[in-house]
């Protein structure tokens, strides 16, 4: 367990170093009123670099434990693990199409169907709060989102 550990928190490690090396193409400082599009980036990168070293540490310090049972996906695990990644490979593709509700509407319903097993009215309040709840929130923050043909978020 302890190299899968070291695997994904190394991979991490890295990505952190990745987004500060990006946020360093952009503008630290925006304005007077506030930081510009690199601060953000920078300091998540700094903070999952220092959490992902955190881990490290206690991984190394720890004894080596081994994969416990049920590690490793079975058959219907990887199914879902690919239905999920095809579901987001279908909804990028939608996403201009449909716009951004609309498409989130079906993705939150397609993973609410495949992995959970609540009713269908839940399924369908809860990805319809889910999706215009979101581009609601996204529309306040003055966030541009894919319209679609039918012209709505």
């Amino acid at each position: 367990m302890s190299r899968v550990n070291n695997i994904v928190w190394g991979a991490l490690l890295a990505f952190g170093a990745f987004v500060i090396h990006e946020s360093l193409k952009h503008q630290y400082y925006g304005s007077d009123f506030g930081p510009g599009p690199g601060f953000f980036s920078f300091w998540l990168g700094i903070l999952l670099m220092l959490l992902s070293l955190a881990q490290m540490v206690i991984i190394w310090r720890r004894p080596a434990e081994s994969l416990p049972a049920g590690f490793i996906p079975g058959r219907e695990g990887v199914k879902r693990m690919l239905s999920i990644m095809a579901a987001l490979a279908v909804s990028l593709f939608l996403m201009d199409i449909l716009g951004f509700s609309l498409t989130i509407m079906g993705f939150c319903i397609f993973l609410l169907r495949r992995l959970g097993r609540q009713p269908w009215w839940l399924t369908l309040v809860l990805a319809v709060v889910a999706s215009f709840g979101t581009s609601y929130l996204f529309g306040l923050l003055q966030v541009m989102l894919p319209k679609g043909f039918l012209g709505f978020i």
